[in-house]
C-alpha cells in the first residue's frame, strides 16, 4: 500500500487472493480491483471447455467432488 498525499493507492498485483478478493467485495466499483481478481488464477477451479458434452461435463464434477470428500 502506498500513501500519496492522504490518499492509499493499493498494488492488487502484489494483494494476496483472500484479500484481493475481500476488498472487491466491499468496493464493488472499483473496476481496476475486479479485473485484477478476475485475472487470477484459481487453484481449485474445475475448467471444463465449452464444447464438452454435458454427459462429460457432469462425470468430470462427479469425479472432482468425490476426490474433495
Amino acid at each position: 500500500m502506498m500513501v500519496n498525499g492522504g490518499m492509499k493507492l493499493l498494488n492488487f498485483k502484489k494483494m494476496p487472493l483472500h484479500k484481493l478478493r475481500k476488498y472487491v467485495l466491499e468496493n464493488r466499483e472499483d473496476e481496476e480491483a475486479w479485473k485484477e481478481f478476475a485475472s487470477r488464477p484459481r487453484p481449485n477451479a474445475i475448467t471444463v471447455p465449452a464444447q464438452t458434452p454435458l454427459e462429460e461435463q457432469e462425470r468430470i464434477l462427479k469425479e472432482a467432488n468425490q476426490k474433495e470428500n
